[in-house]
């Protein structure tokens, strides 16, 4: 095997291993109150290859993507819950960049800061810790909660390698719009470096 196909195999593997991750997550975050629109489509964003085309597709470009999305929509089952979207973004090197969650619905604190954080908490971040959901949903909730409803919400918070900036804003309707987005990150809120554990490394005296 050359030198240049070994690459080429490994940047096939892993896109091949992010498609496999998002399909898991999707099938692993449980809300029952709405139904996708689309079945998971093995081609992401903005991409678009018939059935025939996937194989020889797979092969020639798939390893050598700068960027793509898997984007998902969803329809609601339940009168309290309008809209549910999510993306996910990965750049060059098939480096996972971004988890967009959006949420429009009533505004009940404790169900959107529960189905945020089990989105997040599927979604296989860097040293994730399962502790790491509690500090989440707690700051979720705040979030969510915050007097007066009719207002708009923005805030940052950083558990371990995961950043994660909330806001929340009303909507004609009376209902909310929530957005959670995830990134991982090597530094702090300060932006001081992260430790192998991430925590912040103070600056030297």
């Amino acid at each position: 095997m050359t030198r240049r196909h070994h690459q080429h195999e490994e940047l096939r593997n892993a896109f091949l291993a992010n498609r496999e991750r998002v399909r898991s997550w999707l099938e692993a975050w449980e809300i029952p109150e709405v139904v996708w629109t689309d079945e998971f489509n093995e081609v992401p964003s903005p991409w678009v290859v018939v059935e025939r085309d996937r194989a020889s597709w797979l092969k020639r470009h798939a390893p050598f993507m700068d960027e793509y999305d898997w984007m998902f929509f969803a329809r609601p089952l339940s009168p309290g819950v309008r809209e549910v979207r999510a993306l996910w973004h990965f750049g060059a090197g098939h480096r996972f960049e971004k988890l967009d969650l959006t949420i429009i619905s009533l505004c009940d604190p404790g169900y959107l800061a529960e189905k945020l954080t089990m989105a997040v908490h599927h979604a296989d971040l860097k040293s994730w810790r399962d502790e790491d959901a509690q500090s989440l949903y707690q700051w979720l909730v705040n979030g969510v909660s915050t007097t007066p409803i009719g207002g708009g919400v923005r805030g940052s918070n950083r558990l371990g390698f995961v950043l994660l900036d909330f806001t929340r804003f009303p909507t004609p309707d009376g209902d909310v719009t929530v957005r959670l987005t995830a990134v991982e990150t090597d530094r702090a809120l300060d932006g001081s470096p992260l430790d192998d554990d991430g925590v912040s490394i103070p600056p030297a005296s």
